[in-house]
């Protein structure tokens, strides 16, 4: 029984290779690639960076960065592109929210030419929080594409300090 599964196996390769172009390989290893980096993303940051959500618009996670100061978190957000009023940030005791679309568009009218551009995008990211922290004293800055959140910590923690370790 074990023969025949491996010649069926054979003869469906060879019938697949009359009928497809010899690049077709190509194809099958894009295949493979696109699984990997599923399989990595999902494994490590817990899903595909770029999503799909409501009508089919693509929602994409900036990149983040949380960083313990010892009195407090601050968080860093890349948003490229958008602009202070686009920005919807929420802070709670837990963790943040930070929420951000943009629409531009560009018409040019000239005697010989008609230009027209339109570009959309939206970002969503959410955190927790490791510590509580007090909300209500969170401040917010957005400069070259970067969001800057500062929020206090309930109970500051020392900051850590590296050692240094003698190696013998």
């Amino acid at each position: 029984m074990e023969r025949k599964t491996k010649t069926n196996a054979a003869a469906k390769e060879t019938s697949l290779a009359k009928t497809t172009s010899p690049f077709a390989w190509f194809d099958e290893v894009d295949r493979w690639f696109d699984s990997f980096r599923r399989s990595f993303e999902d494994r490590f940051w817990g899903g595909s960076l770029a999503r799909v959500t409501g009508p089919d618009a693509a929602v994409r996670e900036p990149l983040v960065d949380l960083i313990d100061k010892g009195s407090e978190f601050v968080v860093r957000a890349e948003l490229p592109g958008v602009a202070k009023e686009d920005v919807d940030l929420t802070v709670t005791s837990d963790g943040i929210e930070v929420r951000a679309e943009s629409k531009r568009s560009r018409e040019e009218d000239e005697k010989d030419y008609f230009y027209s551009e339109r570009t959309y995008q939206a970002l969503r990211r959410v955190l927790s929080f490791p510590e509580e922290v007090k909300a209500d004293l969170a401040s917010a800055t957005l400069k070259d594409g970067i969001l800057e959140v500062r929020i206090p910590k309930r109970e500051p923690t020392p900051e850590k300090k590296p050692v240094k370790v003698p190696v013998d």
